[in-house]
C-alpha cells in the first residue's frame, strides 16, 4: 500500500528524470535547428513577429542557446540559471504558438499545452535545485561548512563537520552564514 499512498520520498530521482527530458528536448531541438540555420532565420522571419534583423539575430541565437542549455540542464550544472534561461525561451514558445496556432487544431490539444508543460518543470528545478544526482551537488560549497562549539568553561573547540548528502532544505537557514560558526555550549543546553 506504501507505493499507492507515497506522500514522502526522494525528490532527486524525480528531479534527475525532468532534468533527462527537458534537457534532450532542447539539446535535440536546438541541434535539428543548427543543422539548417538558414532556414530557421528565414522561417524565423516569416513569423513576422519582430523586425528583420532582430529575427535574423534571434533565429542565428536560439539554436545554439536551446543546445547550451539543454546540455547543461542534463548534466545539473549552474541549475537555477539554466532553469530561468530555458524558462524564459519556454515562455517566448508558448507565446508564439498561441498566435501561430492552425485552424485544424480545434478539437486536439494545442501545442502551447506541452510548451507550458515544460514550463512548469523548468520552474520546478528552478525552486527546487537539480537534486543530488547532478554536477551542482559536487560544486555546492556548503557541503564543507564547518560549526565549532565551544565549552565556557574549558574554552575548548571541537570541529563537526556537517554531513554530505543533507539536501539543501535542511541548511536553508544557514545558506549565508559565514564559514566557521562559533556557538557556546551553554546556550546549546538552554
Amino acid at each position: 500500500m506504501g507505493l499507492l499512498f507515497k506522500a514522502k520520498g526522494s525528490s532527486s530521482f524525480g528531479l534527475l528524470l525532468i532534468r533527462l527530458s527537458i534537457g534532450s528536448i532542447f539539446l535535440f531541438a536546438g541541434a535539428k535547428k543548427a543543422m539548417d540555420v538558414e532556414g530557421f532565420i528565414l522561417y524565423v522571419k516569416s513569423l513576422e513577429l519582430m523586425p528583420a534583423n532582430l529575427a535574423f539575430i534571434s533565429g542565428f541565437i536560439l539554436p545554439f542557446a536551446e543546445m547550451l542549455f539543454g546540455a547543461l540542464f542534463l548534466i545539473g550544472f549552474f541549475t537555477p540559471l539554466t532553469s530561468l534561461a530555458l524558462s524564459f525561451m519556454t515562455v517566448g514558445f508558448i507565446g508564439v504558438t498561441a498566435v501561430n496556432t492552425p485552424e485544424n487544431q480545434l478539437y486536439t490539444i494545442p501545442v502551447y499545452a506541452f510548451y507550458i508543460v515544460i514550463l512548469a518543470c523548468t520552474l520546478t528545478t528552478l525552486f527546487s535545485g537539480a537534486g543530488i544526482i547532478s554536477l551542482d551537488v559536487f560544486l555546492d560549497k556548503k557541503k564543507g561548512r564547518e560549526i565549532t562549539v565551544t565549552d565556557t568553561p574549558k574554552t575548548e573547540n571541537v570541529q563537526v563537520q556537517a554531513p554530505q548528502g543533507i539536501q539543501d532544505a535542511v541548511f536553508e537557514d544557514v545558506k549565508n552564514a559565514p564559514e566557521k560558526i562559533e556557538i557556546n555550549e551553554t546556550e546549546i543546553r538552554n
